[in-house]
């Protein structure tokens, strides 16, 4: 059987944006009362299963001052004091009808946190004594309307599709057309093997209460499941529709990028001896001699600290509607235990972005214009600054990713054992951090000085050496380089049975890796030195206390266990349920958005209550902690409360 059939839960770490850290446990899902319906003398059947639910969470753990000092990266750390971070009221619900061999389903959801949507941040109430602009400036203690309208409150359709099921001959056919999920693989935990083709919702993963089937993202697909033979099957799709990875939104607990997030508008530097500079550059630029003019109107300029805007976030360059197909195929080995073999190939485009940096239409410096109004030494640093004004740093989602999968499922007694390989020939890799990429393009600022002896206005061929590439004026520069990628997990399920006053007990494990070949995985910046490229915790070397440790690893590895019993008629009808988890990232550390960072662990300690199949209470703490400034998570401990009715 799938694995991911046994769960109402999935821990999945998105892009570095959501931590991909984030931790709920799996629990076996729970059979809901639908209210059941028929019409047309019965020839239309159906339900309506609807779950209604409230959930809290709680910081309960104050922030480490250490991990709100970079500037892009502060805003969900410095919003949030301890105390209640998301109160969310929410509702579900699921349709689906039948007549004969066809059918129709479909899921809605709709929330409210007030949190978001009520109530002042707490971005002021910080103690380190540095001012920062957000993300929201000048109204730093308010959210952008971005994040109020992705995670403050929305109603959204998920799935949405019509089926049926024939007989070809003697073989089953099926086929579904409409938003909808496919998920091939055995995977349990991890992101990255073989199902990659919807995208997550991180958003959502992180409201307390929410559940896998509002996580993973239904998109518009046309499929088919055609039986070959007693023992082979082919399952096939196409995509006339791309979408994206929802990203935790800047501002909110669990965002970890104020950039590259659904929210962020702006990339700022702060940098004190940039204090002459900055305040040489506010004086030629209100009389529009720079580049292609000043900051803007909302932009945060502060000669005392040295706080700037080094670039705008640009519009993202999405991906195409076309192009994402694949087919899978499945056997049944009688003779081996009756171990189900699957074999895959999926074209795709990629769910989570690189980062580009655009200066198409970027005018340059007329460098003899400044020095009549700058001292000689001014003219360079105020050229520098003015590439970094009128820079854009853009989400970039690549296109035309092929993934080869293999994998296998089976049973060794009480256990369910399975795993699965994903080999991709051209997957996308980061070069260069955030930091450096800005910072380097910063620190040359070559279009105002290529042509320095004539004082011209540069040309097209002014480059800044970035990532081990060139940046040149009015060009587009995207940080990434294809190679090989291998993700490989092996997983099991074990059944204890009664056991330890349990009625009944499970466990579950997984261990996965990455392995990246077909690429140095290292470049030369702008100064001679050889950098390796970023890893997922995204440090640059920028910052002297980053070092290669810090960066990527050729191979990186963690594991995740799960053990979860039940108490069945506790009192009444009441059925309780305690879980625990565990994970670790024990070794290497995989590309930005990969899975692993060395040294990373959580753990979650939970308990859930239901009765009689239709109301249910738990409580759930976890905390992060392991890796060091290399774990954003590490001052994120929390603790929720879920409610849920269904009915």
């Amino acid at each position: 059987m799938k694995m991911q059939a046994c769960f109402s839960k999935l821990m999945y770490r998105p892009w570095q944006a959501g931590a991909m850290l984030g931790l709920l446990p799996l629990l076996i899902a729970s059979a809901v009362q639908a209210a059941e319906f028929s019409v047309a003398d019965n020839q239309i059947s159906g339900s309506l299963d609807t779950t209604l639910s409230y959930g809290a969470m709680w910081r309960v753990q104050g922030r480490d001052e250490d991990n709100i000092d970079d500037i892009n990266t502060d805003d969900g750390n410095r919003n949030f004091d301890t105390g209640l971070v998301s109160e969310v009221y929410k509702a579900t619900s699921d349709l689906s009808a039948k007549y004969e061999n066809y059918g129709l389903f479909m899921r809605g959801t709709a929330y409210y946190d007030t949190q978001i949507m009520d109530k002042r941040n707490d971005y002021y109430n910080t103690t380190d004594g540095v001012v920062r602009p957000s993300q929201s400036f000048p109204q730093d203690d308010h959210f952008t309307e971005d994040t109020r309208h992705i995670a403050g409150r929305k109603a959204e359709l998920l799935d949405a599709y019509l089926y049926g099921n024939w007989d070809v001959g003697e073989q089953p056919l099926s086929a579904k057309v409409g938003k909808q999920v496919i998920n091939w693989g055995e995977g349990v935990f991890y992101r990255g093997g073989v199902s990659t083709i919807n995208p997550l919702d991180a958003a959502k993963f992180h409201l307390p209460g929410s559940e896998l089937k509002e996580v993973l993202v239904p998109v518009e697909a046309l499929s088919f499941n055609f039986g070959l033979s007693d023992n082979l099957s082919m399952e096939t799709f196409y995509q006339w529709k791309w979408q994206e990875t929802r990203l935790d939104p800047v501002g909110t607990y669990f965002s970890e990028t104020d950039l590259f997030a659904d929210g962020g508008n702006t990339a700022y530097t702060t940098e004190p001896t940039l204090a002459p500079i900055l305040a040489a550059y506010s004086q030629v630029a209100q009389f529009g001699l720079v580049g292609n003019g000043p900051f803007g109107p909302n932009a945060f300029l502060d000669p005392a600290t040295g706080t700037f805007k080094v670039a705008n976030i640009g519009p993202d360059i999405e991906a195409d509607d076309s192009g994402q197909f694949g087919v899978a195929f499945r056997y049944v080995a009688e003779s081996l235990n009756s171990t189900e073999f699957g074999a895959y190939f999926v074209n795709y485009h990629a769910k989570e972005p690189q980062v580009a940096v655009d200066l198409r239409g970027y005018d340059g410096v007329d460098l003899a214009t400044l020095g009549a109004f700058l001292p000689p030494q001014a003219v360079p640093g105020v050229a520098i600054l003015d590439v970094a004004s009128n820079a854009q740093a853009r989400r970039d989602y690549v296109e035309d990713i092929r993934m080869y999968g293999f994998s296998f499922n089976t049973t060794l007694g009480d256990a369910s054992v399975s795993g699965e390989i994903a080999y991709r020939p051209n997957a996308p890799i980061s070069i260069s951090a955030t930091d450096d990429l800005l910072g380097d393009l910063l620190t040359q600022g070559v279009f105002g000085l290529t042509n320095l002896a004539d004082g011209s206005v540069p040309g097209d061929q002014a480059c800044a050496a970035v990532a081990g590439k060139q940046l040149c004026r009015a060009g587009l520069f995207e940080n990434y380089e294809r190679a090989e990628t291998f993700n490989v997990s092996l997983s099991t399920i074990y059944n204890f049975g009664p056991l330890l006053s349990f009625d009944s007990l499970f466990g579950v494990a997984e261990i996965a890796s990455q392995h990246i070949r077909g690429s140095s995985l290292e470049y030369t910046a702008f100064d001679g030195s050889v950098r390796k490229f970023a890893s997922a915790a995204d440090k640059a070397y920028a910052d002297p206390q980053n070092g290669d440790s810090d960066q990527i690893s050729r191979d990186s590895y963690g594991y995740t266990l799960l053990l979860s019993g039940s108490w069945n008629d506790v009192f009444a009808g009441i059925k309780l349920s305690p879980y625990v988890v565990f994970q670790d990232d024990f070794q290497g550390n995989s590309d930005r958005t990969g899975n692993f960072i060395e040294g990373r662990k959580a753990h979650t300690l939970g308990i859930d209550a239901s009765y009689l199949n239709s109301f249910e209470v738990g409580l759930q703490y976890t905390e992060y902690y392991g890796a060091g400034k290399n774990n954003s998570t590490r001052d994120r401990d929390n603790a929720s409360l879920t409610a849920k009715y269904s009915f």
